[in-house]
């Protein structure tokens, strides 16, 4: 450690001095005298890396949870397939070292790949432009919650039931600290009906945000949303799941001025709950008023292809009364991740890792319907990959008896708002879910009910 103490010796011993000691030991007189050190002489010598590691697998082992269980479990974070290729990759020296790449001369290759997420992710959710610089999605939706009450200085922020609660509560934090009223708007059937939110139209609306698909696994249709909302002088956002939108519409397609979502899905570890990436597009229009950074290219005064930061409205670049948002992280590490995968997934794979997810989603329905009791919450309402089930016991309880099978199970929403209920669960399976794991959770559940009644407590 010597090596990393950045103080010689004779500024430690001006430092002691200045304060009146001779000594580093005698910063800890005011400390009980009493209180010796612990006897360390029985604790074994150092392992070898492999000793090691096998002592760690070891313990690893007796966790239950993660990747050492099936999981049926999404709620905003997935467990999809990540290419082999993706970490050697992203963990290369020149990536893993990156930060705000603020002398651009010396920084080409890394602002080229911000460049090329920029691009991967506006052609994703079919919108003009991206930005590379939001903590998460759900800080990413706030943020663009905030351009829209900036637009105009309204202050009613109108959201769909269909939004994850958590993201919710995570804009209602920002936008109630500039002024604004967070208005829900409920689910009809698992949808968001237009003429429910025509009817709370006003001069102080400033946008409406939509889920695609919603957090409780629907697919909503929202034809008609944007013209309405742009007659009243209001925004349309849309918070997606990238993985989804390989096979269900845009937000630009739908028309929204403004898209986010959480970046997780595309090659990024669960990892117990981060970090993750925040997504945030938009339309030509607000190039100037999303926060974080765009990279631009261009040419330099000899031709060569250049990049470069060409609008960096975050309080580290500009005066902050001036700044778009005082509150950004930079995620370029996760988010050259999420462009590595899609590289090397390609429009096809990601459409068949979606297909996959969407047809796993259906067995698994199938598969727990044929259980007595269980029984669906909407009937027709379309999904993509995932759903809700009312289960024949208090939802908590059999997803802790489920994990003792050796599965994770769907989330309990008991204490979620409607439509949450004691003994629903919100379903998910990937692409990475077999059918025998499908079929071996269907025979744990029927296990569990015949041993525990099925009844709800």
């Amino acid at each position: 450690m010597a090596d990393f103490i950045p103080h010689t010796p004779l500024e430690t011993r001006e430092m002691l001095e200045a304060i009146g000691v001779s000594r580093l030991e005698d910063l800890l007189a005011p400390y009980p005298s009493d209180h010796v050190l612990p006897d360390l002489s029985d604790i074994p010598s150092g392992l070898t890396e492999s000793s090691l590691m096998r002592k760690m697998r070891s313990m690893a082992a007796r966790n239950k949870g993660g990747g050492s269980v099936p999981i049926f479990r999404g709620a905003g974070a997935y467990d999809h397939f990540i290419p082999e290729a993706v970490s050697p990759l992203v963990m290369r020296g020149e990536f893993l070292t990156a930060y705000t790449p603020y002398q651009p001369e010396v920084s080409q290759g890394l602002l080229q790949v911000i460049f090329e997420y920029q691009t991967a992710m506006s052609n994703l959710y079919g919108m003009d432009l991206s930005n590379a610089s939001v903590y998460d999605g759900a800080t990413a939706l706030a943020e663009a919650c905030l351009v829209a009450h900036r637009q105009e200085g309204r202050s009613t922020i109108l959201i769909s039931d269909g939004v994850d609660p958590d993201v919710v509560r995570v804009v209602r934090t920002y936008v109630e600290g500039v002024g604004c009223t967070l208005k829900q708007i409920p689910l009809v059937s698992g949808q968001t009906s237009l003429e429910d939110v025509v009817k709370c139209l006003d001069g102080q609306t400033a946008c409406f945000v939509g889920a695609i698909p919603t957090f409780w696994g629907t697919v909503e249709d929202f034809s008609g949303f944007a013209d309405a909302l742009h007659q009243n002088g209001s925004l349309l956002i849309l918070h997606a799941n990238p993985h989804a939108l390989a096979l269900l519409r845009t937000p630009g397609s739908w028309g929204a001025d403004l898209a986010t979502g959480e970046g997780q899905p595309l090659g990024i570890p669960l990892s117990g709950g981060g970090p993750y990436l925040g997504i945030l597009t938009a339309s030509r229009a607000f190039m100037r008023k999303i926060p974080g950074r765009l990279v631009g290219k261009t040419v330099d005064r000899e031709g060569r292809t250049a990049y470069v930061l060409t609008l960096q409205a975050r309080e580290q670049h500009i005066r902050r009364e001036k700044a778009n948002s005082n509150i950004c992280s930079n995620e370029t590490l996760l988010s050259i991740q999420a462009l590595v995968t899609l590289s090397l997934l390609g429009p096809s794979g990601l459409r068949e890792a979606a297909e996959g997810s969407m047809k796993n989603a259906r067995k698994l329905r199938s598969r727990l319907l044929a259980i007595p009791g269980v029984s669906p919450v909407w009937q027709e309402t379309p999904f993509f990959h995932e759903f809700i089930l009312d289960m024949p016991m208090e939802s908590t309880k059999l997803s802790r008896l489920l994990l003792s099978e050796g599965f994770l199970s769907g989330l309990p929403l008991a204490g979620y708002p409607s439509p949450g209920a004691e003994s629903r669960m919100l379903w998910c399976a990937t692409e990475m879910r077999t059918e025998e794991e499908i079929e071996n959770l269907g025979h744990a559940i029927e296990k569990v009910l015949a041993r525990h009644g099925g009844m709800k407590s």
